[in-house]
C-alpha cells in the first residue's frame, strides 16, 4: 500500500519538477479568489478544495499535456464552458447519464471531449474520467491520490501498479512534456 502524500504537497512537487524542466512556456499565473469564486456561481456549486487548490496551482496549461493520458489542465473560465456546454448537451439529449450538473471536469485532451472531472456530488470529490466513446468512470478515489500519482511519475518514483500512470515515464524534447 502506497503512502499519500497531502494534496499540497503533490501540487508542490509537480511544480517543482516543471519549473526544473526546459519548458517552452512556463506555469500560467495562479486563479485569483475571484477567479474561484466567480467559477463557483457560473457552475452553481462550491469549487471543491482540490479544485480550488490546482486552480491556486495555475489557472490552466493550455501548452502542456501535464498527463501521461494526454490531458492539460483546463482554467477558471475553460472549466465553466466545458461545464455549461456538458450539462447542456446531456439535458437536450435528455441523456442525464452523460453529464450531471455536480460533474465539474478540470483536465481535458485539446481535441475532443476526453478528460477528467471531479464529482462535487460526492464528499471525497472522486476523480472521474469520461471519453468520446464512454460515459464518466471512475479513475481515483479522490483528486489528492491523482495528484500523487502524477508527481511520483513526473519525479520518476512511480513504483505502486494499484495507482494511476504506473509504469509511465516523462521526458521533455524542445521544451514540450512527452510520455511514454
Amino acid at each position: 500500500m502506497t503512502t499519500m502524500e497531502p494534496l499540497d504537497q503533490s501540487i508542490q512537487r509537480i511544480s517543482q519538477w516543471m519549473q526544473s524542466q526546459p519548458l517552452v512556456a512556463p506555469l500560467n499565473t495562479p486563479a485569483s479568489e475571484a477567479d474561484i469564486t466567480a467559477l463557483g456561481q457560473a457552475i452553481g456549486r462550491d469549487v471543491p478544495p482540490p479544485l480550488a487548490a490546482l486552480l491556486r496551482f495555475s489557472n490552466g496549461l493550455d501548452r502542456y499535456k501535464l498527463f501521461p493520458t494526454g490531458e492539460r489542465l483546463l482554467s477558471c473560465a475553460q472549466i465553466e464552458r466545458a461545464h455549461t456546454r456538458y450539462v447542456e448537451i446531456a439535458r437536450q439529449n435528455e441523456d442525464h447519464d452523460w453529464w450531471r450538473p455536480e460533474w465539474v471536469p478540470f483536465a481535458e485532451q485539446r481535441d475532443g471531449h476526453e478528460g477528467f472531472l471531479i464529482d462535487t456530488g460526492h464528499p471525497v470529490h472522486p476523480v472521474l474520467k469520461y471519453t468520446e466513446t464512454d460515459y464518466p468512470r471512475p479513475y481515483a478515489p479522490s483528486t489528492a491520490r491523482l495528484l500523487h500519482a502524477l508527481a511520483a511519475a513526473l519525479h520518476g518514483t512511480q513504483n505502486d501498479p494499484e495507482l494511476p500512470f504506473w509504469g509511465r515515464s516523462v521526458s521533455v524534447t524542445d521544451g514540450v512534456i512527452e510520455w511514454s
